[in-house]
């Protein structure tokens, strides 16, 4: 299993880093010829925008592994032994639930756009609403591998 979270995070890492390369190419892009020629191409916003959103839920599961995400410090800092486990357990069930219904709601809402068009660009809108449950299921296999990881007291 972690091979395949491995593979995980390295592909959405690289995904990301070149979706944030190429929103800053097509905003840079947009800039210059705003200024320089009074025009703007119509797709150059929303496709950055887009772009915007499949960064943030690809980032999700690669920030989680690496364990970037926001935690109640107090609570931690607080709680030792069995305690902290036990707070880290109920914290990865509820951090499962929570992605659970993420992805299923995800994936209704990828099926509900599939007749809706975006507006420049003339796309299914069901293309953007994918990164919700890819990236929220990358973040559920990692919240996974942290339950397991604590189940077995690798980490306290």
């Amino acid at each position: 299993m972690k091979k395949i979270i491995s593979f995980i995070e390295k592909t959405f890492a690289l995904l990301s880093m070149a979706g944030i390369g190429l929103m800053l190419i097509i905003i840079f892009l947009q800039v210059i010829s705003r200024y320089f020629f009074g025009y703007t191409a119509s797709y150059s916003e929303e496709l950055s925008r887009y772009l915007f959103v499949w960064v943030t839920f690809l980032s999700l599961p690669v920030v989680s592994r690496q364990g970037g995400h926001m935690i109640v410090g107090l609570l931690v800092e607080r709680f030792t032994g069995e305690r902290l486990r036990r707070l880290k357990i109920a914290g990865c069930l509820c951090s499962m639930t929570f992605l659970g219904i993420m992805v299923w709601q995800g994936i209704r809402m990828v099926q509900l756009a599939v007749w809706q068009t975006s507006p420049a660009m003339e796309i299914p809108m069901s293309y953007m609403y994918y990164a919700i449950p890819l990236g929220c299921g990358g973040m559920l296999l990692v919240t996974l591998e942290e339950l397991y990881a604590v189940l077995r007291r690798e980490e306290a």
